[in-house]
């Protein structure tokens, strides 16, 4: 028996897909080791390994395998995906095959491929088609990706941001940029800790990022929250609002905005022609900030679509090509 599945490993989270269920797994990319991680003895993966963080003990060590949108520990990646099927997939008497349609970023060398085809293979799956995540995230969004017309799309990720203008199944230009949500983090809390001396751990930030976080002037949300002062060492708190998150991430979102822009003007007359009606689509966790369609349409003069359950956009893609013989199989041909 052979089980299909989608499954997109990315620097924040890992998401898995069974056709008929939907997807049956998101959780943080990361593996809590006993002791030494190439020990592998593993004691946990995901959300359990999450709520590790800042907690561990002495002989415990975490591992995040994905840095900057590509796999960088190939043995604590292969530990993680392994523990995930096993947590989908109960032992049972005769092991199944494994059919997985994979999202990989823009840009893969052969060899860099082969890298990610051994680090699959060793977690068990069988059968391995990798195809470019900006890609499966326009598939996941409903974009007529088969189609002569261009459609641009932009997926801001934890690690990466991924640029691309799509057409005949295939990307006719794209890149990828080191900017992503935890970049963004580590920046507000750079931010707090110069204007404020509050230092602040990264799941305080990350939550207040998601119920503040805003790109408008005029936003007038805040929150509380608790930290350490390094003035005096000793725990502290204070009143955050939406405009600190303004102020720290703008110029990230901006730069965003230039490489949408080079993008756009790389293209020939009649590719940049198609966008005037489709515009220009958003997807991933770092485009569910309030105000991003805002900012990116003034600065590009187009339109521009932040899409629902964004985050989940590639691992939907990589879903629905699965049932979907015929465009797979146009999107494999222009490789």
């Amino acid at each position: 028996m052979t089980e299909e599945l989608a499954i997109v490993i990315g620097t924040s989270n890992t998401s898995i897909y069974l056709p008929g269920n939907g997807i049956v797994l998101h959780e943080p990319t990361m593996v809590a080791y006993n002791g030494d991680s190439k020990l592998g003895k593993v004691r946990a993966v995901g959300k359990t390994a999450s709520f590790m963080s800042g907690r561990i003990t002495e002989n415990t060590t975490l591992s995040y395998p994905v840095t900057g949108g590509f796999i960088s520990d190939p043995d604590a990646c292969r530990d993680m995906l392994t523990e995930f099927l096993k947590k989908l997939f109960r032992p049972r008497l005769f092991a199944p095959k494994f059919k997985a349609i994979v999202g990989v970023p823009i840009g893969l060398t052969i060899e860099e491929r082969r890298f990610y085809d051994d680090v699959f293979s060793k977690s068990g799956i069988n059968e391995i088609i990798a195809i470019e995540n900006i890609v499966l995230s326009a598939i996941g969004i409903d974009l007529p990706v088969h189609s002569h017309k261009v459609n641009l799309i932009v997926n801001v990720g934890g690690g990466i941001t991924e640029i691309a203008a799509i057409s005949s199944s295939g990307i006719i230009k794209g890149c990828n940029l080191s900017i992503g949500g935890n970049l963004m983090d580590k920046a507000f809390r750079d931010y707090l800790l110069g204007k404020y001396n509050l230092k602040l751990g990264m799941s305080s930030i990350a939550k207040a990022k998601e119920e503040i976080g805003s790109l408008y002037a005029n936003d007038t949300a805040s929150m509380w929250v608790n930290g350490m002062d390094l003035n005096v060492h000793a725990p502290s708190g204070l009143n955050v609002k939406a405009t600190d998150f303004m102020d720290a991430l703008m110029p990230y979102y901006l730069r965003i905005a230039d490489g949408i822009d080079s993008v756009i003007k790389s293209l020939s007359i009649e590719s940049g022609a198609d966008l005037t009606s489709g515009g220009v689509h958003i997807v991933g966790g770092g485009s569910k900030i309030p105000g991003l369609a805002k900012l990116l349409a003034e600065r590009l003069n187009m339109l521009v679509t932040v899409h629902p359950d964004a985050e989940y956009a590639n691992v939907f893609g990589g879903g629905k090509l699965l049932s979907n013989p015929v465009l797979l199989n146009e999107i494999l041909t222009q490789r």
